[in-house]
């Protein structure tokens, strides 16, 4: 590995390279001061530092044949030198590129296949002159990772959530949200993969909290199959908060929290090692089969935005101004608790895109109590992440 060093330079050497056939730069001084190359006595050492040519080198994985189980997330690291006048550095697997990066440590996560593989990294100056690294060879051996579905739910809890859900009704918004949901991911029991379905909750006024987040299993366990006990816990939750409305925030809050989700960079989930389930679906009149991760995002309002300094203004929808990799198709869901004519509602289905499979707006309205019983089949849609729209729904509520 090339370092900046001193070195002992013959200075007629340096002043005329063209009269001699060899190089008199050395790594060690002389007793008596002289260049040893002949002639005798022709030029005086004096030391200098050498400055490197452009090189690379991977100091992670370092060592051939380290072994890693499949799903690890190698942070392949590199040593550059000089480190000046570097643009980028790029990172390959199998001679196939992965990555780059553009700034100072040079890093690249890799989330290891299982084989054997040959990882190297190419580093480029803003001269366009480059350097290559040794290969590495690494060694990864197949494990059981399980395919990990995500569902984040986004329960307005504020405070016109208390009212009854229709006149005559003992019922509060808020209560039968939390009646529904419980009971919506308690349905998910009967689904076989019900360990590795993750469900996020959070609830929001003019505030943001974290209600839970675990699998449907765990859930499940947690409150002892008992939907009663699972749906009080929901409901004391939403209790706590009654301010405004901040559904900008709710939604920017689900869009880093999805983005970590599939980076693997959420340290708190339950499950370490994972890959993202996916879904392959049919595009809407057309024969392009596409794939889409298994992640939902439903957010349920009765509300316009209204913010703690009493901002309206919705903004677009973070999923379609900031797109995520990989997702590959908007993901938040919809739902209104009221009339099409009360506000906030129009606003909310601005903020939607249309489903892939039906084209039909991911978006739904609960204004009468014969929809009521939909909203159960809502909450275990966007938990088992099967479906995007009212149509979705149909086909989840007779299956």
């Amino acid at each position: 590995m090339a370092k900046v060093r001193k070195v002992w330079v013959c200075q007629t050497w340096k002043e005329q390279p063209h009269l001699f056939p060899t190089k008199h730069v050395f790594q060690e001084g002389t007793d008596d001061g002289f260049c040893p190359e002949s002639p005798l006595y022709h030029g005086i050492l004096l030391p200098e530092e050498e400055v490197p040519e452009l090189g690379i080198s991977l100091t992670f994985p370092a060592k051939n044949n380290q072994e890693f189980e499949e799903g690890t997330n190698i942070t392949i690291s590199t040593e550059v030198y000089p480190d000046t006048d570097v643009s980028r550095v790029e990172f390959y697997v199998d001679d196939s590129k992965i990555g780059e990066d553009l700034s100072h440590p040079y890093t690249f996560n890799y989330y290891a296949a299982r084989g054997n593989h040959a990882i190297y990294a190419k580093v480029f100056t803003n001269q366009n002159k480059s350097a290559v690294s040794s290969k590495v060879h690494i060694i990864v051996t197949g494990v059981s990772i399980p395919e990990v579905g995500l569902s984040v739910i986004l329960m307005d809890a504020s405070a016109s959530m208390t009212e009854l859900v229709y006149e005559g009704s003992p019922v509060t918004k808020m209560k039968l949200v939390a009646i529904t949901a419980a009971s919506g991911i308690f349905d998910l029991e009967r689904m076989q993969n019900n360990p590795n379905a993750l469900v996020a909750a959070f609830k929001f006024d003019n505030r943001l909290e974290l209600m839970f987040m675990d699998t449907v299993a765990r859930l499940i366990a947690r409150f002892n199959k008992d939907v009663t006990e699972f749906a009080k816990f929901i409901f004391q939750e939403l209790e706590q908060m009654q301010q405004g409305t901040d559904i900008n925030q709710a939604l920017s809050h689900a869009h880093s929290f999805v983005d970590k989700f599939l980076r693997k960079q959420l340290n708190e989930l339950p499950v370490t090692k994972y890959r993202v389930m996916m879904q392959s679906i049919l595009k809407y009149g057309t024969a392009e089969a596409i794939s889409i991760p298994n992640v939902r995002v439903l957010i349920y309002t009765d509300g316009m935005q209204f913010d703690s300094n009493g901002g309206k203004i919705l903004r677009q929808n973070p999923f379609v101004q900031y797109p995520l990799d990989k997702l590959n198709h908007d993901i938040v869901i919809g739902a209104f608790f009221g009339q099409e004519a009360d506000d906030g509602c129009k606003e909310l289905q601005g903020l939607l895109s249309r489903c892939p499979i039906h084209d039909e707006l991911q978006f739904f309205l609960f204004d009468n109590p014969a929809k009521i019983g939909n909203l159960k089949y809502l909450f275990r849609m966007a938990s088992g992440a099967s479906g995007f729209c009212p149509k979705c729904l149909e086909k989840e509520m007779f299956r």
